[in-house]
């Protein structure tokens, strides 16, 4: 088999979201290409180089025995998400010339609509979903095809993609649209036997009941040495006749084209891309966290009320004035918030995670932005009987600032080297007040039991390759 590399990198300008409209809540990941293999881990598990070939994306270590397991166990990724070690392939893409060539790069955008009346459940552990037909012979509603240059996406091949707009190369894209309504039950397909089935307007079928984010995976090809790619000459990796060890390779049309999903998700960031974010409606955009907690106590304390208890606060309530007297002559309202610290994950370079709360409200005053702080606090106070009086004691040196308006929205607050420092004095909690203003402004947070609740997340990040 003639394989050559023409071009392989991530395209840092281009990559189009798919044919199918959208308009409900969603995220995304963008994943390196990492290597090929005539494996597949989902319907020839434990049958190393007797599938046809597909280029994989995502866990740098799936073969043809790859599980759940393994891919946490060995969880390096080319995902710029840390949080995602799924496992994702796709065949081979041939030229006219029989050139083989490598794509750059795939981008998954995690979807969902129809969340108020049908809404999702996290990704089970272990789960593999398949997509489009190796046998495929015509259009299919849930692939497309993109020229870069071109008219958008396609579920048709025969166009004429030449270069993009930044003439340096010809991009190509493929989408494939996985189901999203899984049986409940089976783990993994068979032959012959589906585990997953697409939903009807947002209701997922009786014998399908189970409703999980789409998974739309758009894997792009740049390729440089080339001016023009005609689609209808393109052609996809098959299975193989195998004759003993020996391979004899087949190739189809555009038509073939399917791909293979292995969920790797952190349980704690399937869970959230779900539950704390599309099922509210919300736009997680890349920002699913390896793991994360809910505030297990937050409570206001006020020196206007000095012993009255607010256990089971509807608001968090912030108010402060330094000014004519300072804010011992002045009343002060501070919200108390504590945290079970999310561990860091063993085996993983800690540089590339960050601890944030994650916040909802705002200011109330629309006089323009100002600051509050996060004050250090001990984790000795019992929100059923703290007060003023009986405040766990504070330290006015803040170890982080959040400046906002008078919009109520998720607030992201970057409190990596208090919680890191925590750490390594082996603590397992960290408490803070949240106060400060120094300006006299009132401000407003829902709490932990609330849906927009209160979170310590641990996210983790890495760029992808660039041009």
């Amino acid at each position: 088999m003639k394989r050559t590399t023409l071009y392989t990198a991530l395209a840092s300008a281009l990559l189009l979201p798919s044919l199918y409209a959208h308009a409900g809540p969603q995220a995304h990941v963008v994943c390196a290409y990492n290597h090929t293999l005539g494996d597949d881990a989902i319907m020839m598990s434990g049958k190393p180089n007797q599938a046809m070939w597909h280029d994989f994306f995502g866990n740098t270590r799936t073969d043809a025995y790859s599980t759940y397991p393994s891919l946490q166990k060995q969880s390096e990724t080319t995902c710029d998400n840390k949080a995602d070690s799924s496992a994702y392939w796709a065949p081979s893409l041939r030229l006219l010339d029989g050139t083989v060539v490598q794509p750059a790069y795939q981008k998954t955008y995690y979807q969902a609509s129809n969340v108020d009346q049908h809404p999702l459940s996290p990704f089970p552990a272990g789960l593999a979903l398949l997509a489009g037909d190796h046998h495929g012979t015509q259009p299919n509603s849930r692939i497309t095809f993109l020229c870069a240059n071109g008219k958008g996406y396609s579920n048709k091949v025969g166009e004429v993609c030449g270069l993009r707009k930044a003439k340096d190369a010809v991009q190509f894209n493929i989408g494939i649209q996985f189901p999203n309504c899984w049986d409940g039950i089976h783990l993994q397909p068979m032959h012959g036997m589906a585990n997953a089935t697409y939903d009807v307007k947002g209701q997922c079928p009786s014998g399908f009941p189970v409703k999980i984010p789409t998974v739309n995976m758009n894997v792009a090809y740049v390729l440089k040495g080339i001016t023009s790619l005609d689609t209808a000459k393109a052609q996809l990796s098959l299975d193989p006749t195998m004759n003993g060890d020996a391979r004899e390779e087949h190739w189809g049309s555009l038509y073939t084209a399917h791909a293979d999903f292995l969920n790797g998700w952190t349980e704690q960031g399937a869970r959230f891309m779900t539950d704390m974010c599309m099922n509210e409606g919300t736009d997680c955009g890349s920002n699913i966290p390896y793991g994360y907690s809910t505030a297990q106590a937050n409570v206001w304390v006020s020196s206007e009320t000095p012993t009255t208890t607010v256990p089971q606060a509807q608001m968090l309530l912030i108010q402060d004035n330094w000014k004519n007297g300072g804010r011992t002559r002045n009343a002060e309202t501070m919200s108390l918030v504590k945290f079970k610290i999310p561990a860091l994950p063993t085996g993983q370079d800690p540089s590339l995670f960050k601890y944030k709360v994650r916040i909802y409200g705002g200011k109330v005053e629309a006089n323009g932005a100002d600051q509050i702080f996060f004050y250090p606090a001990s984790n000795s106070w019992n929100p059923a009987t703290v007060t003023w009086k009986k405040r766990p004691s504070c330290s006015y040196n803040s170890d982080a600032v959040l400046y906002l308006n008078n919009k109520r929205e998720y607030r992201m607050v970057d409190v990596d080297k208090a919680v890191r420092k925590a750490l390594a004095a082996g603590k397992t909690e960290i408490s803070w007040y949240i106060g400060g203003d120094r300006q006299g402004n009132h401000y407003q947070f829902n709490p932990a039991s609330s849906k927009e609740s209160l979170l310590l997340m641990l996210t983790g990040f890495k760029k992808t390759p660039e041009i």
